[in-house]
């Protein structure tokens, strides 16, 4: 079995994927998927300071990629803490529209089962719009598992 986490670097999806490693088989291969979605206004500053990142890039060398960034400051730490609990894990990032880009990534490793954070809200608009989870949802020729953030209690002490 074949196991899509998709992960957008923020902390509900991290603990939700690490307060379900414990109930997770060690025989399933998975998965963590991270999109780098902001492209193309990276492409759009490097044209307008162009002069300027020469000069940073003369200064301090060869820039890791994006790709490798996001990989290490993302994906490496959860996929070393399922590691630690004895599961297969291997990380991919992808560049584009998040939903085109999960939908791709399910089609092409042919998953059995995505895993993806809901965001914090559920305004009209967003749903109006769509999300990346409805589009998923809607789309994905597989199981959609969404994880919800965890809803905070707010205590006399925390106030």
């Amino acid at each position: 079995m074949k196991v899509l986490v998709c992960f957008d670097g923020s902390p509900s999806v991290m603990e939700g994927v690490k307060c379900a490693v414990n109930a997770l088989r060690l025989d399933i291969d998975y998965t963590l998927l991270y999109v780098l979605t902001e492209r193309g206004i990276y492409e759009s500053y490097k044209r307008i300071f162009r002069e300027d990142l020469e000069r940073i890039e003369a200064l301090v060398g060869d820039v890791d990629s994006e790709k490798k960034a996001a990989r290490r400051i993302f994906l490496d730490p959860l996929c070393a803490h399922m590691r630690e609990q004895g599961l297969a894990v291997r990380a991919v990032v992808r560049e584009g529209h998040a939903a085109e880009e999960i939908l791709d990534e399910v089609r092409e490793g042919h998953y059995d089962i995505v895993m993806l954070g809901a965001g914090h809200s559920f305004s009209a608009s967003r749903l109006l719009v769509g999300s990346t989870v409805t589009e998923v949802m809607r789309n994905a020729r597989t199981c959609v598992m969404v994880m919800h953030p965890a809803r905070i209690h707010i205590t006399e002490q925390h106030r």
